[in-house]
């Protein structure tokens, strides 16, 4: 009876563990498991990329419920496998939107290359997609780089999160782009020291 209970604890705790490695990045995770609190954190070279599909409010207007979870469900996996592909952090989605960040919780000096690299296959990917039904979806993509405070939030329902202006920036860089093109601050195109082929937008206003 005791060794049926002790691999039941085991049994229970790895799902625990697997769960909260689904939810956080590995090295939070540990930190969490030690009930370190507050966890905050200042990296000082972070790439943020946000990656929306284009009209998709009226994309979903006549689908079921089933059909709209399929296709995000679909579209989220292949930015997962992206996003491990180039040393990417997914931080979470919010709607349509997907969000991931280069450059923590494990800094990386060429974190702004990993997030360029991130995005344009990720735009090629969209470029060649194809929903089941044979509807294609296109994609705006934002970056910014620059100093970001990230750390955990909440209690019961936790989440790890950035703040920082280069968040919101690469935010209005997604919102404010060139549907299936990749629109990048001028910090980024600095950073990315001519590596890159980029071509000037010009001046666009930005909240």
């Amino acid at each position: 009876g005791l060794v049926i209970i002790v691999l039941i604890i085991y049994q229970s705790r790895r799902k625990s563990e697997k769960l909260l490695l689904n939810m956080l990045p590995a090295k939070i995770a540990r930190r969490l498991k030690k009930k370190e609190k507050p966890i905050a954190d200042r990296f000082d070279n972070a790439a943020i990329v946000f990656i929306d599909i284009v009209g998709f409010t009226n994309f979903s207007s006549d689908k079921t419920p089933e059909y709209l979870v399929e296709v995000l469900t679909d579209f989220f996996t292949r930015m997962d496998a992206l996003a491990d592909k180039h040393g990417m952090e997914k931080i979470k989605t919010i709607g349509d939107r997907y969000m991931a960040v280069c450059g923590l919780p494990e800094p990386n000096h060429a974190s702004v290359e990993c997030a360029a690299r991130f995005a344009l296959e990720s735009r090629e990917v969209m470029r060649q997609y194809q929903t089941r039904d044979g509807q294609n979806l296109r994609v705006r993509i934002g970056i910014d780089a620059g100093v970001v405070v990230a750390g955990i939030i909440g209690e019961k329902r936790f989440s790890y999160d950035l703040w920082g202006d280069v968040v919101n920036t690469a935010s209005r860089m997604e919102s404010l782009g060139i549907e299936g093109e990749v629109q990048i601050t001028d910090c980024v195109r600095q950073k990315l020291d001519g590596s890159f082929i980029t071509i000037e937008r010009g001046e666009i206003e930005v909240k």
